[in-house]
């Protein structure tokens, strides 16, 4: 377990981050990702073209934070899947993590926290 995580005598916590391939948070303001519009909205080569700057920016900004995250804990399961990047660990809990994560000048718009417990002696 790393230095500075918060021991639990009764559960494991496994923290799992989800880094989105084609979306930036727009669901937390009820906005839609581009990749939503697009078969909305009349195709020009424009159109294209923010298309593949917004995909680029996100793809990056997944891949800042995975190189971050992989940084302060390496025992990362990596599970790639068509629309993003799960990371998932029980080596450390999500809230020695976050604060890190904003120190490093990510944000909520940049992944998904789904946490489990399980406990330690049974079942609940």
């Amino acid at each position: 377990m790393a230095e500075n995580a918060t021991y639990n005598e009764t559960c494991i916590q496994e923290a799992c981050f989800f880094l989105p391939f084609f979306e930036s948070g727009e669901w937390r303001t009820k906005g839609k990702s581009p990749w939503e519009v697009v078969k909305k909205t009349r195709m020009t080569p424009d159109a294209l073209r923010s298309l593949a700057e917004y995909t680029e920016r996100r793809l990056s900004r997944s891949a800042d934070l995975m190189e971050f995250l992989m940084s302060i804990n390496d025992s990362w399961d990596v599970t790639v899947k068509k629309n993003g990047v799960y990371l998932e660990t029980d080596a450390m809990i999500f809230e020695d993590i976050l604060p890190m994560i904003e120190q490093a000048g990510f944000s909520e718009d940049d992944y998904v926290l789904y946490s489990e417990y399980t406990r330690k002696w049974g079942m609940i």
